[in-house]
């Protein structure tokens, strides 16, 4: 019998709950983030605090290499906030990294474009988990078209330079690939770290782009020795 003199225990808000899952999964506390989230998983009956419960377990698994558990919590969380970019990017990406399921991340993207159009930044990261899919799959003119549509507008419209994503930069400079390309993207995420005078990124992406200038001194037309995209391909 329910004692109406008895008051339910409150509901801790979603956001502190994470916050504290995070404090234990950085201590690596992995049994009781657990623990935690499935607790309060089960008492909620909020959609979106469900989702961010499972979004957050999906992290939890990943950090322990449970890559399938992890895609679990991942898509039972997209099914509960359908129209959430951010969860498509992050499922997206364990297709391209863990599941080698390039065309269904592709899709993925696509989507976030359609649900965040006027956001520069889930642009970006949607071009570039493109870019990356294609780069894995031996679509090299798509990858690198994905890569120079990830700057948008020189990257004007962001908040910060934190917000530019390297890893299909990467990708590309250690296959060889969009070399021209490549150098543009650090030139512009360097002048827009210094728009924004963030010293952090504004000496990050100077060094990258020092580092990028010395491996390859034929892009700035100093050994003549012809194009890189050949050079590459007489060293494979």
């Amino acid at each position: 019998m329910i004692d109406p003199n008895k008051k339910e225990r409150e509901e801790a808000k979603p956001s502190d709950v994470c916050h504290r899952a995070f404090q234990l999964i950085a201590a690596k506390q992995y049994g009781e983030a657990e623990k935690l989230l499935a607790n309060n998983m089960a008492r909620s009956e909020d959609d979106a605090a469900i989702a961010l419960y499972h979004s957050v377990m999906g992290v939890l698994f990943k950090i322990q290499g449970e890559f399938k558990t992890a895609w679990r919590h991942y898509g039972r969380a997209e099914k509960l906030l359908p129209k959430d970019p951010a969860l498509k990017i992050i499922s997206a990406r364990l297709l391209i990294d863990q599941f080698s399921e390039y065309n269904q991340a592709i899709k993925k993207a696509k989507k976030v474009l359609e649900l965040a159009p006027a956001n520069p930044v889930f642009a970006h990261q949607a071009y570039t988990t493109m870019g990356l899919a294609y780069c894995k799959k031996g679509d090299r003119k798509k990858a690198i078209e994905m890569l120079e549509k990830s700057w948008g507008e020189d990257f004007s419209n962001f908040i910060s330079a934190q917000n530019i994503d390297f890893e299909l930069l990467e990708a590309l400079i250690g296959r060889g690939l969009g070399l021209e390309s490549c150098r543009e993207f650090l030139v512009k995420a360097n002048s827009f770290a210094e728009a924004t005078g963030e010293e952090k990124y504004i000496e990050l992406t100077s060094k990258m782009l020092q580092a990028f200038d010395a491996d390859f001194p034929e892009l700035l037309g100093e050994t003549g020795e012809g194009s890189l995209e050949n050079r590459f391909a007489e060293e494979s």
